[in-house]
């Protein structure tokens, strides 16, 4: 009898071990990515679309750079700043629009001490109020945000007290800016933020959790090559479900593609992808080359983003799940600069900014 039961208890767990290993058995799919649904084709969307205008605009030498507050920023807040080093700002003049000469510069934000140089602090409502990228190292052998990197994340809370995420020395955030989201609609912030290695780049997700520890929480695959990056597009609802997507571009200095992802149960999944766009001017720390906004007057958010020749800038749009591509606007010469978005007078459609390879300035609207 006490042999007998003893066999039980035994087969019991045994049982009971056995559909635990199959729990934590590895799966075929990379670490942190959840299955996705099978993405749909491109399709072109005629259907009501209003033709872009490229419009020059006169300045007096080539644009460099061109910075704006915000995503979608007033007109006036706009610079460009010429190969000289001197600064221009958009007025309104004879041929419609121009450049002109302007003594203040675009306004550097105030980093901590010991922020990566160039970068931007993320701000938020919530636990989380700040966060930023600290202790500049030089880890990453021709990284696409310039030689520094950085060695740590810096998050602070709602009472000023910081905590930091610091890597290991093969590791390092090649990013510029940390993003905050309430990504999953139930109150909790999370942190996305790029961080590479000589096995390339991953977006990881970062939560603070309990009394101050900053944990990684998700993240995608490698991009599984050195210097292979993923340059962050920006994070809305691009859907129009209501919920909360991030946009990055995987390899934006090549053959670039634009992915939609969820972040689901501390886990990424991939909801939509399109090929062929590039973000990032080759050996430059120029990234900001896709803009979001309501380009379509559908109150949804769309993606304006240069293809991979960076001739063409596409305006792509997701709606319930469906890509649709509504214009391709077809430019003289590819884009070198930022492409900055301008919000549209008197509620028209937001507009576009950028500076080409022929030394033009244009504005898409």
């Amino acid at each position: 009898m006490l042999a007998r039961a003893f066999l039980a208890g035994l087969s019991l767990v045994l049982a009971a071990c056995w559909a635990h290993a199959q729990t934590l058995a590895p799966s075929d799919q990379p670490p942190h990515l959840l299955p996705g649904e099978s993405t749909p084709e491109v399709t072109p969307d005629n259907s009501g679309q209003r033709a872009w205008q490229v419009q020059p605009v006169a300045i007096a030498e080539r644009p460099a750079r061109i910075f704006a507050s915000g995503s979608l920023a007033p007109l006036g807040s706009v610079r460009i700043m010429g190969e000289s080093g001197a600064w221009y700002g958009l007025v309104d003049c004879e041929k419609g629009l121009c450049a002109k000469l302007i003594s203040a510069p675009h306004a550097e934000e105030r980093l901590p001490a010991g922020a990566l140089p160039g970068s931007h602090i993320a701000q938020a409502t919530g636990r989380i109020s700040r966060a930023w990228l600290a202790d500049p190292v030089q880890r990453i052998q021709g990284s696409a945000i310039g030689p520094l990197v950085a060695g740590a994340l810096v998050v602070q809370d709602n009472i000023g007290k910081q905590f930091r995420l610091e890597l290991g020395l093969d590791q390092a955030f090649e990013d510029l800016r940390p993003r905050i989201a309430d990504i999953e609609g139930g109150g909790e912030q999370t942190l996305f933020v790029v961080r590479s290695s000589r096995q390339g780049a991953a977006l990881i997700a970062v939560r603070l959790e309990g009394e101050g520890l900053l944990r990684i929480v998700g993240e995608t695959p490698q991009v599984g090559r050195q210097n292979g990056w993923i340059n962050p597009v920006g994070i809305a609802d691009f859907t129009a479900t209501g919920r909360k997507s991030i946009a990055i571009v995987t390899s934006p200095d090549q053959r670039g593609e634009l992915e939609i992802l969820n972040f689901v149960d501390r886990g990424f999944r991939k909801q939509l992808s399109v090929p062929g766009v590039s973000t990032h001017l080759p050996g430059t720390a120029i990234v900001d080359m896709a803009v979001i906004g309501d380009f379509e007057a559908n109150n949804g958010a769309d993606i304006a983003v240069p293809d991979t020749s960076r001739r063409t800038i596409r305006i792509l749009s997701f709606g319930h799940g469906q890509i649709a591509e509504p214009a391709d606007i077809k430019l003289p010469a590819s884009v070198t600069t930022d492409v900055a978005g301008i919000q549209g007078r008197k509620g028209a459609r937001p507009m576009l900014l950028m500076g080409l390879a022929d030394g033009e300035l244009v504005l898409l609207h």
